[in-house]
């Protein structure tokens, strides 16, 4: 359903640009292309070697005994927490306090209810788990609204006192069958190998595109994805461990308006290149993150 003249005019369009305005409207047929995605060479190469380093890095935490990779796991969780918000500029030290204190992240959730319960994600967790991760943070009262209930979001800036804006949510009244979509996209069992390795990196785009509540959506993706990342760990890598192994909300933090243009051009233009290119950045990240954990766990070993 499409946003009225008068919910666009609020939102600073005029006559004039009305239909500039328009063709900014993420609507439902993003999921039309997530099903056509394939694979560049480039970028397959580019997968081959992240999954290498991947392995890699999943035998250097097995290498450690049980008792220290349970600490290292938890530990990595802790640190997501905090940089999850951190690239949101929430306060660092009053988040870490509220890490130290509270004990059911986000994490912990959605473990529990997709691996634990072995529930499929639907949209009861999903606001569930945005609810947790917006605990404490400045705009804790946005909990409350649950999903977007109208259409006077934007995603864009300020420029020289002017609003420019890049793209406009999916229309509030559109809500409910975006969310049984991304969570059958989500659930549904993958048959081509290179989609299902890159497919955390898919559902944090298609759900950060959305901009399903008031606040807070790139976080949620962001958390999604590392879940997602579990499972395609577990189940690919067959190793045994309760926690995701890796993370890496920190790696997007000098890159934050990289990472907001390539969301912009998903929502805006989600052809098979513009896929290709958030991924590639993305697999840039994980290898990022990989480097930088084993270089500590590197000096936890010498300690």
């Amino acid at each position: 359903m499409p946003y009225t003249k008068k919910e666009l005019m609020a939102l600073g369009a005029n006559l004039q640009n009305l239909s500039d305005y328009r063709k900014k409207i993420v609507d439902i047929s993003l999921f039309d292309y997530v099903d056509d995605i394939s694979l560049t060479d480039k970028v397959k190469g580019q997968l081959e070697y992240t999954l290498e380093l991947y392995q890699e890095y999943l035998d250097l935490l097995q290498s450690f005994s049980k008792t220290n990779l349970e600490a290292i796991l938890k530990g990595l969780r802790n640190t997501e927490v905090i940089d999850n918000h951190v690239v949101e500029h929430e306060n660092y030290d009053w988040l870490k306090a509220y890490q130290e204190n509270h004990h059911s992240t986000a994490i912990n959730y959605l473990i529990k209810r997709l691996f634990v319960l072995q529930e499929p994600l639907n949209p009861n967790i999903l606001n569930k788990a945005h609810e947790i991760l917006m605990r404490g943070t400045s705009n804790e009262d946005d909990i409350l609204l649950k999903f977007r209930q109208n259409n006077e979001q934007y995603v864009g800036y300020c420029e020289n006192k002017e609003l420019v804006v890049e793209f406009l949510p999916i229309a509030f009244q559109d809500i409910k069958l975006a969310l049984n979509l991304f969570c059958d996209y989500y659930n549904q069992h993958e048959t081509d190998d290179d989609i299902l390795y890159v497919k955390p990196f898919i559902v944090h785009g298609l759900l950060a595109s959305l901009q399903l509540f008031e606040d807070g959506n790139t976080r949620v993706a962001r958390s999604i994805q590392h879940i997602k990342m579990f499972e395609v760990t577990r189940e690919l890598f067959q190793v045994p461990f309760t926690l995701p192994a890796l993370y890496f909300s920190k790696t997007y933090m000098p890159y934050r308006k990289e990472y907001r243009d390539f969301i912009c051009k998903i929502a805006l233009e989600p052809t098979v290149d513009t896929w290709n290119e958030w991924i590639a950045f993305n697999l840039r990240k994980v290898q990022d993150q990989i480097f930088f954990n084993e270089s500590n766990l590197s000096r936890t070993r010498k300690i």
